[in-house]
């Protein structure tokens, strides 16, 4: 059975990604990166990169190898989209 708290990080997993895939303009850009910093206050555990450094490493290496798009990822002609793309994966990209 799953527990109240894990419950609710799941459904916090799901809004954040929920309002990158949402992201086409500079307000719903905004809106996901405010959601981006309150999850690394909420779930710090969850972050591949806990300090600015690693996670502006992580985002820009990600960036670098997936400017002519990847397997998995198609890159989008959206720039806000895209750089939305390049912050989540500052968080999870090793």
């Amino acid at each position: 059975m799953e527990t109240k708290s894990r419950k609710w990080l799941n459904i916090m997993k799901v809004m954040l990604f929920q309002l990158l895939q949402e992201v086409n303009d500079e307000k719903s850009f905004l809106k996901f990166v405010e959601a981006l910093g309150r999850d690394y206050v909420d779930h710090p555990n969850e972050w591949a990169n806990g300090t600015i450094a690693s996670f502006a490493d992580a985002a820009a290496s990600w960036g670098e190898e997936s400017i002519e798009s990847l397997v998995a990822y198609v890159k989008p002609s959206n720039p806000w989209k895209r750089c939305a793309d390049i912050l989540y994966m500052g968080k999870i990209y090793e």
